[in-house]
């Protein structure tokens, strides 16, 4: 009787429309939505998880321009397999407020282990969403395909918090900023920071470091081959080069670092770049740090700093 009424209760949660409940702005950030019943908004980063079933969903906020870029990222099928993500199946969506989106779903392969993933990308007024499920299959029942759409199609936008709150929210503190000013938070969980007047950054003109928190425990054995794929997939890098790398410890925590060079996306001009993940053991802080060839070296010793001044919250 009890798994019968366990069943209904679950039958009944996934035929209630998204407006039965609240959204939740997880973090405080400005997209929101209705988490499946058993998730919980995130003490680390923007969005929601069920731990005990591994189970996960994440939300990225970007600036308006990035939605068709990321849009067309999504029809290279080769660029997806790199990092292990085969899409089986793509449809337009309108969510409240006529807002326009794409939700893709399919699986991703990281290392040994094997994760049924949806993404659905949204423009709202002022803001790009990209909000990521996941879980692994063991996890299916609990988290039926039906239920995970049902909470991304709930997304809904308010309007965006200062970036003072924002920071506050960061599962880490970035000081000292070393000449470097911050540009952007996006949702709780990066900030990106540049050095020069330009708010866009429109290529390498002006060097620019990243920082960002993700969940997962990697292994010992794995962290090479993780951050060498990290490294592959550094936005507005092409051809990109490994020089060189090996493991350390930043803030006290095992690392890795790789130092690589390539060339800026937009201009063809020669750009090296310092890719640093420094490993938790739940999440990791992988930081990114992107200069024109011709003055890496100068900006290196400031990227190193700011390196070793994010700090675990």
């Amino acid at each position: 009787m009890l798994r019968l009424f366990a069943g209904l209760m679950v039958g009944l949660c996934l035929i209630l429309p998204a407006h039965a409940a609240d959204p939740v702005f997880a973090r405080g950030g400005s997209v929101g939505l209705v988490p499946p019943a058993g998730m919980i908004p995130s003490e680390m980063v923007q969005g929601f998880e069920d731990r005990g079933a591994r189970a996960s969903i994440l939300i990225a906020e970007m600036p308006p321009p990035a939605y068709q870029e990321v849009r067309d990222s999504f029809s290279n099928a080769a660029a997806l397999a790199k990092q292990g993500v085969t899409i089986e199946k793509r449809r337009d969506v309108e969510l409240a407020g006529g807002v326009k989106g794409q939700l893709l779903s399919g699986f991703q392969s990281v290392g040994t282990l094997a994760l049924r993933k949806w993404i659905l990308l949204a423009a709202g007024d002022g803001t790009t969403a990209l909000v990521t499920a996941q879980l692994p299959d063991e996890a299916s029942a609990r988290y039926p395909d039906a239920a995970i759409e049902q909470a991304l199609l709930s997304v809904v936008f308010r309007p965006p918090p200062t970036t003072e709150e924002l920071l506050a929210k960061l599962p880490f503190r970035v000081s000292p900023l070393e000449g470097y000013r911050i540009v952007k938070v996006l949702g709780g969980s990066a900030v990106l920071l540049t050095k020069g007047p330009n708010d866009v950054l429109d290529g390498a003109d002006q060097p620019y470091f990243v920082a960002a928190y993700g969940m997962g425990d990697v292994r010992d054995d794995e962290r090479p081959s993780f951050a060498r794929r990290a490294v592959a997939s550094v936005p507005g890098v092409r051809e990109i080069r490994l020089e060189r790398g090996g493991p350390l410890r930043i803030a006290g925590q095992p690392g890795f670092e790789i130092i690589a060079k390539g060339e800026d996306v937009k201009t063809g001009k020669p750009v090296k770049l310092a890719q640093w993940i420094s490993f938790g053991r739940s999440g990791y802080v992988r930081m990114i740090g992107v200069a024109a060839a011709e003055g890496f070296d100068t900006d290196f010793t400031a990227m190193r700093a700011l390196r070793d001044g994010v700090e675990p919250r």
